[in-house]
């Protein structure tokens, strides 16, 4: 599953979340983002934990990312389920984005992104962590009123 399927697929549709905010938003904004992910997957009760990279590691442009990561009982690790980034100034200089500060001053904006979900990965977390030994899948109470009010799906 790890090297091909619908671990692996090329293309993906996945939903993202920009914020372009005031340079001393950012941070606030930042923290916003990754716990909406993480809010997300612990409404359907999948464990999940956020890693932060450290400098070396980033991107160009990024001051600061994180990879939120879901539990995998089936490879009984964490996999990458989305990430989040806080890009600084750079985009918004390439991009001439500028935001009024409370100064009065024009400064450039500051501009964030956040993968909340990539379905196919949340599926593989859905299901492993809701699955039972009979092969019934256990519906999240919070995905339920989607479901008809079903709490389980049997094979």
């Amino acid at each position: 599953i790890e090297e091909r399927g619908v671990y692996r697929i090329h293309q993906f549709e996945k939903q993202e979340m920009i914020v372009i905010s005031k340079p001393e938003e950012s941070m606030i904004w930042y923290d916003k983002l990754w716990k909406n992910t993480v809010d997300l997957f612990r409404s359907m009760d999948i464990p999940v934990r956020t890693l932060e990279c450290c400098s070396g590691d980033l991107a160009d442009l990024k001051v600061k990312s994180c990879d939120v990561e879901a539990w995998s009982p089936r490879q009984k690790k964490y996999f990458e389920v989305g990430s989040c980034s806080n890009l600084g100034d750079a985009q918004a200089r390439r991009l001439g984005i500028r935001v009024a500060g409370a100064d009065g001053r024009k400064y450039f904006a500051h501009t964030l992104n956040n993968t909340v979900v990539a379905p196919p990965r949340m599926l593989i977390a859905l299901l492993e962590n809701n699955l039972n030994e009979d092969g019934s899948v256990r519906v999240p109470e919070v995905l339920r009123p989607y479901m008809g009010g079903k709490a389980l799906i049997t094979p």
